[in-house]
This record gives C-alpha cells, structure tokens and sequence, in this order.
C-alpha cells in the first residue's frame, strides 16, 4: 500500500505505465489516418508525380491527447486508487450528534454508547458546546434541541437506550427544524449522526435538514453488528418456515434460529445462511404438530433486539382434531357430513380422520362425531374428562335415541319445519346473547333450518343454550364436563336439516368453538380492546408494559403498528391471548442508501474509504468506444463528413466528463404497466387487505391463462393519487368502510380512465354483514363514487354480455352471494360503444379467486368448491369483457348462444 496524503494506492507498481505515455505519444503521432480515395486521370497523375520523398501524417493532436488520457485512466485504475477522508482535527464548532436508537441499533448499541461519549469528550476539551438528537420518540416527551455543556448531554446520554420500535426520522427532523427556527442552534455545526444502518422514509428528509446547518459525518455498524429481524412465520406440512431479514448484504452470514417454549427450552434449531448479496433468506423447521403447538417464541442466536424475537399467540397453536369416521354396510365411508366440517375447520385446526383406535393415538385436542359416527364408547368419556372437546352432530340416530355425551337431555323423534302436514315455516338464527362465545358475529339469513333434534325444557338452561331459532328454541348447546368440554349443534353437519354448513356463518362458528380445543373457557367477545399484558423491551425480553401503552381496539389490532402507546408484546382479550411483533409482514429490512446528501461515511473502526477503480475503468471503457467512433468519423466510415463527425462524437465524449446529461426518467410504473397484460388492484393502506387482492388476481390470471388465450402477467398495485391507470384494462377496487375521498387530480384521472374504456370492479366484501345497515348504502362507497362521474346504475339484467362473454352465468358469487351486482343503467349512452365501466358489488370477489404461492386457494368461500369455481366463471367474463367490450352482444352469437342453452 502506497499512500499520497488521503490518497493510497493498492497496487501501486501499476503506475509504472504511466512512465510508458511518452513513447506511446511518439508511436500515435506516427500513425497515419485511413487513406482517402480519388479518381484522377491516368496521365495527370504521372504529370504531377512528386519527387521528393513522402513522409507519414500523424493523427490529430487532440485524437493523441483523447487516447492518452484512456491509458492513463487504465494504467491508474489497476492501480486500486483509494481515497481516504482526512480526519477532523482542531475542531471549533459545535458539535450536534444525531443518535439513532430504534430496535435497529440495539446490536450495536454498546458501540454507538462509547463513540457518543467519545464526541462528548472531544467538546468538552475543546470547551465546545453539544446538542443531542435522538430519533427514536420515547416513552416522555422529547427533550428540546438546544446547545449545552458537555455534562448535559453526557446526562442525557447516560439515561438513553434503544426502543423496541422503529425510528421517526422524519418526526426528528420536524423537531430539528423547529429548533433551527427558533435560534437554539448554530449556523454552522460539526454533525455526528451515529446510524443504526438502516434505512426508514425519513433518512433523506434528516439528511436534507442536516446538511443545511454543517457537515454531516455519519457513523455506522459493519456488517457484523448489522440488524437481523424475523418475519412472520408460516405453517408448513412439515411444520414452520420463517423468513429472516438484514439490512446489510456485503459479506455472506450464517446465524441460528431456535424455536424456545414457554419455559425457555429449545425446541428447535437451524440455521440461516445468507449469500454475498441476500438481504431475506427463508428457514424450515420440520416439527409434529405437537412440538410446534407448543412453540411460545422465535429468536435469532446471538442478536439482542425487539425485532430479532418472534412471538407467537394463541392462533398459531393450532388444535389436531380428530373426525371420526362411519363406515357403511359395505365399508363404503361415508364422506358427506365430516367433508363440511373439516372443510370449515381447516384454516384454524390441523384435521384428520380415523377410526375412534386410530385418532385416540394421535392424542387430538378434540373429536368430532356426526350422526353416521355415533359411538358409545366409554373412551370418548373419559377423553373428555381429561381436557378434551367433543363437538357433536344431530341426525335421524340421535333424535331416535339419546344417550350420555350430551350437554342436554333431548326429546325423541325431530323437528320438522314446512311440511305438509305443518303450517310453520323454516326457521332463522336469533342474535347470539353476550355471554355466548359467538356473541359480535352476525347471523346470515340465508342460514335456515328445517330441522332439528329439540332439548327438554328443564334442561336447557340459559349457561348451557350458545345459539337459538327465532321460536326460542335452541340451536347450539353445550357443558362443561370434568375438565373438557360437550358442544352439540342441534342439526347435521351437513345440508340436510339446513343451510347453516353452506353459509360463512357456520366457519366462524367451529373457529369459536375450536378456541376451547385448548382447555380454554367458553368467553370470546368479538368486541373490545386488546391490553399488554407483556412487553418486549429493547433487547427482546418480555417485561411489564411501559407506562405509555394503551389498549388497542378489537378491530385494528391485526394492522396495528408498534409505537411507544402501542408497543410489541403479549396481549389479553378476555382468555384469548395474541401476540403482536416488531415486523409486520409487509416489513422490509434494507441498508441505508449511500447516496445521501453530502455524507461523509464512516464505520465504527474509522473513516470508510471511496474506491475509484471500477469508475475509473468504466470511464475508460466508454471513452474507447468514443475513440472507435472518432476514429471511423475521420475514416470517413460515418455519414457526416470527416472532421464534422470526428466532432460531434468528440464533443459527446467531453460532455461525461465536464458533467452529468440531465436526461428524463423513465417512470418504473410506467415501463412495467405498458410492457405487459397487467390488471390492476387499488391500495387501501390494510396490508392483508391488499395482499389478499394481490392473491385474488393473481388466482384470476392463472385461470385466464388455463382456460383462455388471455396471459395476464402479476398484478400490479396502483394508487389513483400518483399513478396513471390507462395502462390497466381491469382495475378491482376493495372498498372499505372508512374509505377517504379521492383528490381532485386523483378523480379526474379516474373518470379519464373510466371514459377511455376502462372497467374498476367496486367490492365492498361485506355481503355477509350488508343486512345490519338496513338498507342504508355502504358508507365507503358513497366516499369514493362522489368524486367520480359515475352514470345511474341498475342490477346486472339478466340478458347483459356480462352473463355470456365466456361462460352463461345468472349468477355471480364471491366468497359470498346473494347480493345483486350492479352495472350502468344505460350503457349505451356512454362514450364506451355500449359497455359498462364499473361493476359493483359486495360478494369479495377477491376471496375467492385468491391462491397462494403452491396455487392452492386461501380462503373459504360459503357455498364450497362449487361457489368457488362460479366465482372464477364470473371473473373470467368480466375479464373478456374488459378486453373485448360488446363484442358478444353482437346478434351472429345469438344461434350459439341459444344451442348451448337448449333451446
């Protein structure tokens, strides 16, 4: 290493060739340029033959200067030119330190502690006066920014620590700002900004505000003491992956991921390995469900912060439940009844069937039995006595005979409602009571029953009764019996007595009832707030909750963000437990950008030195293709005359290195949207909302191209406040209830798309609740159509081409149906040549074409398979629609149309 001041060279016998340029001078100017050709007259050219002896021309002096100025850019690029920033010595100013402590710092916390100190001391020997900026909002109220002695902000730094959330950059230059304003700041400061290295929204408005009062040092961990997180995990077949992220990806890493129990034992272990270049890697464990129902937490081996634990909740322990099977006379199975159950139950429960032997060995948390699996076996006693859950299914047997495992005592012979003989009609489900555990789910009307197994009167008391018919007779019961529990629904499990197992009433029932799988106690309101009942501090350890925390209402806690009132931890509803964590799972985890405003970088152990070898040799390499280009414009190779190109491409050459060509940028949204098929979603803030668009379409997609000629590439999200929309030929806009109205540039770009022959699809997925608001329209929706030109609408008519652009549908479900769809009233009169430009509707279309990364659906749709696939049906008409308009509503189709329906 040979070193000129701040400047060192890595290879520095390389510059030796600079001793070379001379003769290289020498050997240019004796090269001559292309010959040109003319046509003379033979005997002209003898007559005027010279005497004198010819000497070579050498090539344009500024064409030997250009070519030398490449060697030497060569020759000092493999030299590994370095450029290391002076030190500051002597400094006068005073000296503001800029302290990132969020969850990112707590690694290398104890590192930025004594550098702070350094600077600290360095002010105070100078008798310099320090300010103190910490970016993370604490439990108080930030104190104010002003200069002080160096004991002052030796005493704030003394009381300091991490938090177990992200930093407020933004918020911390708001409050920079504030005190630049109010004079309690130097104009000119010698800035220290000691960074967790990662990035967040408001690093470059900090670094803007920094760099307008002083230099801007920034100090920050190496990739050793780098922030790691965990990402939420997911449930394999196998048992568990989780994704783990890192800011910093120079060096390749390898770290351990433990799974711990509740009493802190290990339960699992493997490790991460990340390459040269990853930020994100993914880790299986392979677990029985036993092992991983009991797993409390997850935690990154060796790194000490809020972000680096993972803690689970009670949604994650999910219940083995055993279905038992019933055989026919001719050992046929019979498959009916059990496949509603488990079809309700599989996104909560790990399900699987067997014989009464067989499930017993498996030790499940609960047994389901339907009518056809009627068994008396003394075991399911004594399972229950233990700590299990029975949940049971009415049918002809049991209504013929009682028995023991019942919660009440039943009448023989059933209940028939609407029969020939009987003036009563099909009954309906009351609202569920407070003190039942289904109590804030609303009841479907479309769920009736036509039969049931009736409970004597002395029996069914008030505790025992969850769920009643409009008659007042019980629908839903259950008891407490030893230290397990006995549900009976008074109807089968299947379709025969009712429509409850086809409605999306009858899933979020079982998922109350699976809640007492695991020994729980028969409370689950719907309604609330959730409280801290354990927080994570700043190394990841779960303590008391500061005093900051509040409670977070039922509704919001899914999408809730960790802050100093609502930080990470352990929280309460009733007897359910949840758990909510530092990474959300649209979290990212990146380094913070080298490209910020006048930063000089530095890194723990010193000042981080700049590279110039690959410019240098990229500056190199494009300045011989200039030299290629030159030298075929005085060849006469280029169509400009000689000299002129020689010119131009000389002057195109000089540019890059007098400047930089402000050119105009090529909008990413832009380049990706019109490159493709793309369809479109409408960001609404709610990330499982989105992702479950994302899904949605994504499920759409795959059918189009399975079924059609149509290809669409991935979804895309737009949002009609910065993105152009006329990209997209089918936009589905989710609408929620709290929707904000549109902007003025946003509607007008909307009704721009909607007139130029766009389709949104308006979803406001509430068709299983849409009754509660009594006719009144979904408040939503009024926010959004009001800043848009949308003409009268009218039911979809039964004759519209949305019924047969591909498939012939009259109907049109989602995860729900029964609502009508809405199109324009008279699309004719539109600017469109007759199609519609909206389609609204509240069925959660979405839902039910979602898939996940294995292409397998992700949610449960209230009439099944069947329901699911009409909903595919019904998005690839709209998606022909939106691609070909009218085109079926064109009278040759009529003979086809009416061949295929019969008639």
């Amino acid at each position: 290493m040979f070193g000129l001041g701040p400047l060192s060279f890595g290879a520095p016998l390389a510059l030796a060739g600079l001793l070379a340029l001379p003769a290289l001078w020498l050997l240019l100017r004796a090269t001559p340029p292309a010959p040109k050709r003319a046509i003379f007259p033979p005997l002209r050219l003898l007559l005027g033959a010279p005497d004198d002896t010819e000497t070579p021309h050498h090539a344009p002096w500024w064409l030997i200067l250009f070519r030398l100025l490449i060697a030497s850019l060569i020759i000092i690029g493999l030299s590994r030119p370095i450029w290391t920033p002076p030190a500051v010595e002597d400094e006068e100013r005073p000296a503001l330190i800029v302290v990132d402590n969020g969850w990112a710092a707590a690694n290398s916390w104890p590192e930025t502690e004594r550098r702070a100190e350094l600077l600290i001391s360095d002010a105070e020997r100078d008798n310099r006066l320090v300010a103190l900026l910490f970016t993370a909002p604490g439990e108080t109220a930030p104190a104010p920014i002003r200069l002080d002695s160096a004991d002052t902000a030796r005493r704030l730094l003394e009381s300091a620590r991490p938090q177990a959330w992200p930093v407020d950059r933004s918020s911390a230059a708001e409050r920079l700002e504030d005190a630049i304003s109010q004079d309690a700041l130097a104009d000119d400061l010698a800035i220290t900004w000691l960074s967790d290295g990662t990035d967040s929204s408001g690093a470059r408005a900090l670094a803007d505000t920094l760099n307008d009062i002083g230099t801007v040092r920034l100090i920050e961990p190496d990739a050793g003491r780098s922030a790691y997180a965990l990402a939420p995990p997911e449930v394999t077949t196998d048992g568990l992956a989780v994704d783990v992220l890192r800011s910093m990806r120079e060096l390749p890493a390898t770290i351990g991921i433990v799974a711990l129990g509740s009493d802190g034992r290990a339960i699992a272990r493997a490790d991460a390995g990340f390459a040269g270049d990853e930020g994100r890697t993914r880790v299986e464990m392979s677990l029985p469900l036993d092992l991983r129902n009991r797993i409390a937490s997850i935690r990154i081996e060796g790194r000490s912060s809020a972000a680096s634990v993972r803690l689970m909740g009670d949604r994650w322990r999910r219940p083995r439940v055993g279905l038992i099977e019933a055989t026919s006379e001719d050992g046929q199975p019979l498959l009916s009844d059990l496949h509603y159950v488990e079809s309700a139950i599989n996104p909560i429960s790990t399900p699987s069937r067997g014989t009464l032997e067989e499930l017993l060995e498996e030790e499940p948390a609960a047994l389901v039995m339907v009518d056809d699996a009627r068994t008396d076996d003394e075991r399911i006693g004594e399972f229950v006595a233990n700590g299990g859950l029975l949940l049971r299914f009415a049918g002809p047997r049991l209504a013929a005979r009682g028995d023991e495992l019942l919660p009440v005592d039943l009448r023989e012979g059933g209940r028939l409602f609407g029969g020939a003989l009987n003036w009563e009609e099909p009954q309906r489900i009351v609202g569920f009571s407070l003190d039942s555990p289904f109590a804030g789910l609303p009841t479907d009307p479309t769920a009736t029953v036509d039969r049931q197994v009736l409970a004597q009167p002395g029996t069914a008391t008030p505790d025992r009764v969850w769920a009643r018919l409009e008659d007042g007779t019980p629908l839903v019961t259950a008891q407490r019996r030893g230290r397990g529990w006995i549900v009976l629904f008074h109807v089968t499990a299947g379709p025969t007595w009712s429509d409850l197992p086809l409605s999306g009433l009858f899933p979020r029932m079982l998922e109350r009832v699976m809640g007492l799988a695991q020994n729980g106690e028969a409370t689950g309101p719907a309604t609330g707030a959730w409280v801290v009942d354990q927080a994570l501090d700043w190394q990841g350890q779960l303590t008391s909750p500061p005093s900051t925390a509040r409670p977070v209402p039922a509704e919001i806690f899914e999408t809730a963000v960790v802050s100093p009132s609502v930080p990470a931890g352990l929280y309460r509803l009733g007897t359910g437990s949840a758990a909510l964590n530092v990474i959300a799972a649209d979290t990212t985890v990146e380094a913070l950008p080298r490209d910020l405003p006048s930063v000089i970088y530095q890194g723990f152990d010193g000042i981080r030195p700049i590279l110039f070898q690959t410019p240098l040799l990229v500056i190199a390499l494009v300045m011989m293709i200039l030299d290629v280009l030159i030298a075929l414009g005085l060849a006469g190779r280029l169509p400009l005359p000689g000299r002129a190109a020689a010119a131009v491409v000389l002057a195109f050459a000089l540019v890059p290195l007098a400047g930089r060509l402000e050119a105009q940028e090529v909008d990413p949204f832009v380049l990706e949207a019109s490159l493709d098929l793309h369809f479109g979603y409408v960001e609404t803030g709610d990330s499982n909302l989105d992702n479950r668009s994302r899904q949605g379409l994504i499920g759409l997609a795959n059918e189009l191209t399975r079924r059609t000629a149509i290809e669409p590439a991935n979804p895309m999200a737009v949002d009609p406040e910065q993105h152009e929309l006329i990209f997209f030929p089918m936009i589905y806009w989710p609408i929620i209830d709290d929707a904000q109205p549109l902007s003025e540039e946003a509607s007008a770009r909307v009704s721009t798309y909607l007139q130029s022959g766009g389709l949104i699809i308006f979803d406001t997925q509430d068709a299983d609740v849409s009754m509660l608001r009594a006719g009144e329209p979904h408040r939503g929706l009024v926010t959004v159509l009001e800043s848009i030109d949308v003409p009268p609408l009218a039911r979809i008519p039964g004759d519209h081409v949305l019924t047969r652009s591909f498939y012939l549908l009259q109907e049109f479900p989602g995860r729900f149906g029964g609502d009508p769809v809405w199109v324009e009233a008279n699309p004719d009169g539109a600017s469109r040549d007759g199609t519609s430009g909206v389609v609204i509707g509240a069925h959660d279309w979405a839902a039910a074409w979602a898939v996940d990364e294995n292409g397998r659906p992700v949610a449960t749709v209230d009439g099944g398979e069947r329901q699911r696939e009409l909903s595919l049906r019904f998005g690839i008409n709209i998606a022909m629609y939106a691609l070909t308009g009218n085109y079926k509503a064109d009278q040759v189709h009529i003979p086809d149309i009416l061949e295929r329906l019969g008639q």
